[in-house]
């Protein structure tokens, strides 16, 4: 049975949010709200408190992976799970309005898609959003992973990857996972390269853009492009 007063609170929770949204939440009352799909039976305000106080802040709570979550105390591997889905169809839902659109008519919305495509990941990763001709976007793809503060890069596995896509544009990106927010000299050679590989094949190289902690940063706004 159902503690009454866990199932009225419960209650009471979501018609909070059904009338006002998350107006006047605090964030661990919205981790409150979603584990009350996600555990049965239980006042999962303790938990949520600690959950928060364990990562920071609620960006720290969907960033951070399952086996991580699993370790507060009640959670669970169903509860641990559930949350790290948050993250997961946001990066869904903003990638699903993408397709056939001008990268260059949605540019935040571009920047946010890769900031929550790439964002807490712990290992660098480099990758690219392929174009057509009139620049509309055919697809986000990360193609190479590395270490905390390097990812190898081919450019002819890229240019490989554009041709199959029938690209005629690419918006190269990769993370800083320790959050430094300028490209270094040799993301700034890179992008050279990658610049020189693909005029033969008639692709244009159409910015590069850094992810430093919650900031994207473009290559060619900040002149290191």
């Amino acid at each position: 049975m159902v503690d009454e007063s866990v199932y009225g609170h419960r209650q009471r929770l979501r018609q909070r949010f059904t009338d006002t949204g998350f107006d006047g939440f605090h964030d661990y009352e919205i981790l409150e709200l979603l584990l009350t799909y996600a555990i049965p039976r239980v006042d999962v305000k303790p938990m949520s408190k600690n959950i928060l106080q364990a990562f920071g802040t609620l960006a720290g709570v969907f960033d951070a992976p399952v086996s991580e979550l699993k370790q507060i105390k009640g959670m669970g591997e169903k509860g641990a799970v559930f949350l790290s889905l948050i993250r997961q169809v946001e990066v869904r839902y903003l990638a699903s309005d993408l397709p056939g659109k001008s990268v260059f008519d949605c540019p935040e919305k571009v920047k946010k898609h890769l900031r929550m495509l790439v964002q807490g990941r712990g290992m660098e990763c480099f990758g690219a959003i392929f174009t057509d001709q009139q620049h509309r976007h055919i697809a986000t793809q990360v193609l190479f992973e590395g270490t905390v503060d390097r990812a190898v890069v081919y450019p002819r596995n890229l240019m490989k990857r554009a041709l199959e896509l029938d690209a005629k544009g690419m918006i190269l990106f990769h993370n800083h996972p320790g959050g430094t927010k300028h490209a270094s000299q040799e993301d700034i050679v890179l992008t050279k390269r990658m610049e020189e590989a693909s005029q033969p094949l008639d692709i244009k190289l159409l910015d590069h853009f850094l992810v430093a902690g919650t900031e994207v940063l473009s290559f060619k706004e900040n002149g290191w492009f």
